[in-house]
């Protein structure tokens, strides 16, 4: 029989993944508490998340709009699990907001009652606080 010989080791790789293009347009936006989407010149809508080319015609798209600063919750659960191995206390709410002549939205945490159809506005963290991500977002409240 053979001897079997083994050796510990590590391969250091790492990872860098960007947002590209638009998402960090999109996330640059949350930094000054302004939710962008993209905009197609030649079919006149607004996509969120944005996207740099059209999903209707390929055509890059080359302009990033503000988004109306309410929306409307399209959709609703609630999560009473973990997180992390911790106990939690209490639930956490996610909804799908949807904007007026936006196609698309974002899933996102609701503070509050808000219910299916409700109008919310997004809650921003102090500008100070934020850092270029999806929870510069503290939440969508009525």
């Amino acid at each position: 029989m053979d001897e079997v010989r083994q050796w510990r080791d590590e391969i250091p790789l790492y990872y860098e993944y960007t947002a590209g293009l638009a998402g960090e347009r999109f996330l640059r936006g949350l930094m000054d508490g302004k939710i962008l989407g993209g905009y197609c010149e030649s079919c006149k809508e607004t996509f969120l998340p944005p996207r740099v080319y059209c999903v209707n015609c390929f055509g890059e798209v080359k302009r990033f709009v503000e988004v109306p600063p309410v929306g409307k919750i399209a959709a609703i659960t609630e999560d009473y699990g973990p997180r992390g191995g911790a106990a939690k206390k209490g639930r956490d709410r996610f909804a799908y907001i949807t904007f007026e002549g936006v196609t698309g939205g974002m899933l996102h945490v609701v503070v509050g009652r808000a219910i299916v159809g409700s109008v919310v506005r997004p809650k921003f963290k102090e500008e100070a606080e934020r850092r270029g991500s999806i929870l510069d977002i503290e939440g969508f409240q009525e």
